[in-house]
Formats: structure tokens, sequence, C-alpha cells
């Protein structure tokens, strides 16, 4: 099975502190861009990697990723509002994709209503999953994804049987990229009539929320992995800041 069409990353090679504004806000809404895309793949293309230089142009594909230069205004970026920032990226993503599509033969009209629907959002990501009933039908519960390009937060929405809400209980927060929160999102269900939660590590770890409790609950039973592991890969999905490049380094190798 090959991969799907998932990143457009805009990349500043440069020393600039500020980066990091640019890197978060460009991971938030290529997210919302590529989920709008509902599942439109390329022919031949996983991702487009994209420089900030000074032209648009496409250099081609190194495998599946397509390399391409962009002109962006930095100056302008800089001076802008937040939301003023977030549209700059969003048209330089999608101009960088339509000049794509022109050149490979895409279907145009997809990336043109990716374009639309993060405009109609807001450029805010939230994404519930399908809803699950409990044991007894008396309630049911989803999981509930959002992101803000720098963390990815999971949280279960109760309901009653008619579909009112009652309450929304973070599970997880965790870093932007899937990998980290992936089979978080999979592996999910009712534990009891009132609990319902997430399980990882062929359920050795579970984290769980009740309708009758106010918080979260993070549950280790070591099986055939040690409790050290089990913390040790729990430590690795949780999101947290880092101060500079040691502070990465430590904690990767911790």
């Amino acid at each position: 099975m090959g991969y799907g069409f998932y990143d457009i990353t805009l990349y500043h090679h440069s020393e600039n502190s500020d980066n990091k504004d640019l890197a978060i806000r460009n991971n938030l809404i290529s997210d919302l861009y590529i989920d709008f895309l509902n599942g439109y793949k390329p022919a031949g293309t996983t991702r487009i990697s994209v420089d900030i230089g000074n032209e648009d142009y496409i250099r081609g594909y190194f495998g599946s990723i397509l390399n391409v230069e962009t002109v962006f205004n930095e100056k302008e970026y800089w001076l802008s509002s937040p939301e003023n920032r977030n549209k700059i990226i969003l048209d330089t993503i999608h101009r960088i994709a339509i000049f794509c599509a022109e050149e490979y033969g895409w279907d145009n009209a997809v990336f043109d209503n990716a374009y639309n629907k993060v405009i109609e959002c807001g450029f805010v990501y939230k994404k519930e999953f399908k809803r699950k009933p409990s044991k007894d039908r008396k309630h049911q519960a989803s999981l509930l994804l959002e992101k803000n390009g720098a963390s990815a937060t999971i949280s279960v929405n109760f309901y009653d049987s008619q579909g009112e809400l009652l309450k929304s209980i973070q599970l997880l927060k965790s870093f932007h990229h899937a990998m980290y929160y992936k089979k978080a999102l999979t592996n999910n269900k009712w534990f009891s009539n009132v609990d319902f939660g997430i399980h990882l590590k062929n359920q050795e770890i579970i984290i769980t929320a009740s309708l009758e409790k106010p918080g979260s609950e993070a549950i280790i039973r070591p099986i055939k992995n040690t409790r050290e592991e089990l913390e040790g890969y729990l430590r690795l999905i949780t999101y947290r800041e880092f101060t500079d490049r040691l502070d990465f380094v430590n904690w990767a190798n911790h």
C-alpha cells in the first residue's frame, strides 16, 4: 500500500529567531489544507517540500517528494497581524499547489475547494471522530482532535443517548506530528458504562475519562513491557516545550 499525500511545508533557511512562528503556522495550515483535500493524492507525490527563495520554480522530484522554490514576502509577513500571517501562508501553499497542479495535470478544483474550506473554518483545527455507544446504550462518546501547529490535544466528548453534549475531558496533549498520537486515535473504547478512553501498548497503558469524575486518569499495567519502558513511551508522546536544542537532546536521550 502506498503512502497518501500528507504535507506541504515551507522551509526558511536562516537564523531568524522568529522562524518558529512561521513553522507553527505552516504546520497548522498545511494540515488543514491537506485534510480538506479529502484523501486526494497527486500521482506519485507524498509531499511538497518548499524552500523560500526568489521565484516560483519547480526543481523536480526526489522519490515521491516534489521539491519547489517559492517567492515569499517576509517583510509583509512579519509586519502583519496573526490573522494576516495565516492568510499569507495559506495563499502561498495554495499558489504552489496550483502551480504544481498545472505542471503535472492534477485536479485544480480539489485544491480550490481545500483553500475555501480552510478560510471557512477560520484556521481552527477541530476533528471529531465517530461516536461510540456505551454498553448500556445510555451514553455516547467520541474522540476530539485539536491542533494549533505546535501540539495536538486528544479529548473525549461525552453525550447522552439523544446526542446532547454532556462534557469534554482532555486525555492526552501530544506533539503536532501524527506519528506521536496516531495509535491513540485508533485505539479507543468504553471500559465500562461510564469510562471511555484510549489504550496503547496492548492495553498496558490506558488513559480514561469518566462521566462521574472531572479529569482523566493514566493507568500503567506492565505485562510484556517494564514499567520504565511504558512510562518512557508515555513521556515520548506527551507534549512539552523545549528551551533550546540541548534541552531537546536531553529529553530524547532520557
